[in-house]
C-alpha cells in the first residue's frame, strides 16, 4: 500500500536521511545508506543533485535523485523523455509504490528505485557502521561526541581547506600560463568568471577568439576617441560573440573557431549575456589604456596594495560588474593566475604578495551552493554561523566538494616556498 503524503514531505524526509546510519531498500535487492542527500535542484531538473549513497559492500554511487510519491509519476512528468534526468542514479519513492512499471531514462537505462517510506516516521534502526569521523581530524577532544565549536580550531580547519582549494586553482592555471603566457591566461580566466554559470565556457571561447595578442593590434586607435575606445571594444566583442558583424576597420576576414552558443540567463539583469559582454568590452578598453591584462592587474596591486583595491579595479560602473562579482574575479581568476605566473618565473616576492592578498580578501557574496555547504558541514562538525573572509569561504566550498562527497581529510597542500620549486 502506497504512503499517501505530500511530495514536499518526502523531500524533507530525504534531507533528514543525510548522513544517517540506517539503510534504504533498493528495488531488485540491496541496501544503501545516504552519505549525502544532494543539493536541492530547484524548479528545473532533478530534485537533488550530486547525492552520494553507500552500498553495504562499501562502494559508493554519486549522481542525481528524483523524489516521487509513486513510481508512475516518473512517466507522468515526462522524465523518461527529458535529457536533464539522464544523471539520475536513484528514483526515490514512498514505500509500497514501487510495484509495476520500472523507471527507465531517456536513453533506455533502468534507474533503480529506492524505498523512502520509512524515512517519514523516522523509526528505523541503524544497520551500517559508524559515520565518517570528521572530529577525529579536526577539533575534537577525546570522549567528545561532536567536534568542538572552538573558534581557533574551526578557523584553522577552514584555512587549510581554503589553501588547498587555492593551490589546486594555481595548478590549473599553471598550464594556461606556460602555454599561452600571462596576458591570455588572465584574459581567459577573467572572461570565464564574467559568464553566467551556463555561459562560462562561452566566455572562455570568446577570449580564445579575441586573444589579447589580437586585441593589442588596435591599441593605438583607442586614445583618438572620446569614449576611450569603448565603442571599438564593444564592436569587437559583439563580433567575437557572434552577435554582431565584423567591424569595417578590422582587416582579418574571420576569427578562430565557431561562435559561442549562448544560454539565456534567468533572474537578475546583470546575469544576461549582453550585460556581461558589455562588461568584457569595458575591460578590453581599459587594457588598451594600460597595456594589457597583466599590467592592469600589477598596476592595481602596486607595491603594497590591498585586496579591496585590486577588487575595485574590476568594478565596472553602471551595474555591469559590482563589487561582489569583481571579488569573485579576483579570488577565482586573477590571484590563481598571478600565483601560477610567479611559480613559473620563480618570483618569490610576487608569490608572497598574492598569498597575502588571498588571505586578506573580504568575503564574497553568498550563493545557494555556499549555503548548502555550510548546512552540510554544520550538521557533521561544528555549526558554521558566520564564515569571515574569502579564504575561509573557499575552505567551506572545498570541504563540501571534496570531503563530504568522498569522506577524507584534506591533503593540506601548503602555499609556501615549496610550491615555487615545482
Amino acid at each position: 500500500m502506497a504512503v499517501c503524503v505530500q511530495e514536499k514531505m518526502l523531500h524533507e524526509a530525504w534531507r533528514r536521511a543525510d548522513g544517517d546510519r540506517a539503510g534504504l531498500d533498493v528495488d531488485g535487492g540491496g541496501r544503501y545508506r545516504v552519505l549525502y542527500s544532494g543539493m536541492p535542484g530547484g524548479s528545473i531538473g532533478p530534485d537533488f543533485r550530486d547525492a552520494v549513497l553507500e552500498a553495504s559492500d562499501g562502494s559508493e554511487v554519486q549522481g542525481d535523485v528524483e523524489v516521487h510519491r509513486t513510481a508512475a509519476e516518473w512517466y507522468a512528468h515526462g522524465h523518461d523523455r527529458d535529457d536533464r534526468y539522464g544523471g539520475v542514479v536513484f528514483h526515490a519513492v514512498a514505500g509500497g509504490s514501487r510495484e509495476g512499471r520500472k523507471t527507465v531514462n531517456g536513453i533506455g537505462m533502468e534507474v533503480p528505485m529506492v524505498d523512502i517510506g520509512g524515512l517519514i516516521d523516522g523509526e528505523r534502526e541503524a544497520d551500517y557502521g559508524p559515520v565518517y569521523d570528521y572530529g577525529s581530524v579536526y577539533g575534537r577532544a577525546a570522549g567528545e561526541s561532536t567536534p568542538r565549536a572552538d573558534g581557533a580550531a574551526l578557523d584553522e580547519w577552514l584555512d587549510v581547506a581554503g589553501d588547498e582549494r587555492f593551490a589546486l586553482k594555481i595548478d590549473g592555471q599553471r598550464i594556461a600560463v606556460e602555454r599561452f603566457g600571462p596576458d591570455l591566461a588572465l584574459q581567459m580566466a577573467i572572461f570565464e568568471c564574467l559568464g553566467y554559470p551556463r555561459n562560462r565556457s562561452g566566455f572562455r571561447l570568446l577570449a580564445e577568439r579575441l586573444p589579447w595578442a589580437f586585441l593589442a593590434r588596435f591599441a593605438q586607435r583607442w586614445d583618438s576617441r572620446e569614449d576611450g575606445g569603448l565603442a571599438m571594444a564593444e564592436d569587437l566583442v559583439r563580433w567575437g560573440a557572434g552577435l554582431g558583424d565584423r567591424p569595417a576597420w578590422v582587416e582579418v576576414p574571420r576569427l578562430f573557431g565557431e561562435s559561442p552558443n549562448w544560454v539565456a540567463a534567468a533572474g537578475r539583469p546583470a546575469n544576461r549575456t549582453e550585460t556581461r559582454l558589455r562588461a568584457a568590452a569595458h575591460l578590453v578598453a581599459e587594457w588598451w589604456r594600460v597595456g594589457g591584462p597583466l599590467r592592469h592587474v600589477l598596476s592595481a596591486m602596486g607595491s603594497g596594495g590591498s585586496a579591496a583595491r585590486l577588487r575595485d579595479a574590476f568594478i565596472v560602473e553602471g551595474g555591469l560588474v559590482g563589487a561582489g562579482r569583481a571579488g569573485e574575479i579576483v579570488v577565482n581568476a586573477v590571484l590563481p593566475t598571478l600565483a601560477a605566473w610567479a611559480q613559473a618565473g620563480q618570483d618569490r616576492e610576487l608569490y608572497a604578495q598574492v598569498l597575502r592578498l588571498y588571505a586578506s580578501h573580504p568575503a564574497l557574496p553568498s550563493n545557494s551552493v555556499f549555503e548548502e555547504a555550510k548546512r552540510v558541514i554544520g550538521s557533521r562538525a561544528a555549526g558554521l554561523v558566520k564564515v569571515r573572509g574569502a579564504r575561509r569561504q573557499q575552505g567551506v566550498m572545498h570541504i563540501y566538494k571534496s570531503m563530504l562527497r568522498r569522506p577524507r581529510p584534506p591533503r593540506q597542500m601548503r602555499l609556501g616556498d615549496r610550491a615555487l620549486s615545482s
